[in-house]
């Protein structure tokens, strides 16, 4: 890849610039260093990126992988819904497509109904016994003197 890279700049180059400046970047060395160059760039955004990754970690900070893992769980979850939500209709469907059982006709309801014989009286709860003489509480104790808090020092 960085070699066709690397070809792709030497001609953009040589379109662009002084025969003094084309002889310098046709040399080997020049195109090594220049070929470094990006490379170390691409290394140092690579590594930036784990640094800050290594941060959110310790700070338990969302990281952007982990939102995006989260959009996938998110959108496949919505699809799923979907799926289910359109499955409930067509059953909904099918069940409204076929016939309902014709219902007996309903009975004549009686007139009035017979009343409930009246309930047995429950019998009382017996007295509860008399509370026990609550004991004296003790005093609480006091706490001993403590000693001043120093004032702070401007």
């Amino acid at each position: 890849m960085s070699d066709i890279w690397r070809e792709v700049v030497i001609k953009a180059v040589l379109e662009k610039f002084s025969p003094m400046a084309l002889k310098i970047l046709s040399d080997q060395r020049v195109q090594t260093l220049l070929s470094q160059a990006l490379n170390f760039q691409a290394d140092m955004r690579q590594n930036m990126e784990a640094q800050i990754k290594l941060v959110a970690r310790t700070l338990e900070l969302v990281t952007r992988d982990e939102l995006s893992s989260l959009r996938a769980v998110v959108k496949s979850l919505e699809a799923e819904v979907a799926d289910l939500q359109a499955e409930l209709a067509k059953a909904k469907e099918a069940e409204a497509a076929e016939p309902k059982p014709e219902k007996a006709a309903p009975k004549a309801a009686p007139k009035a109904a017979p009343k409930a014989a009246p309930k047995a009286a429950k019998p009382k709860a017996a007295p509860k016994a008399a509370p026990k003489a609550d004991k004296p509480k003790a005093a609480p104790k006091a706490k001993p003197a403590s000693e001043p808090k120093p004032k702070p020092v401007k």
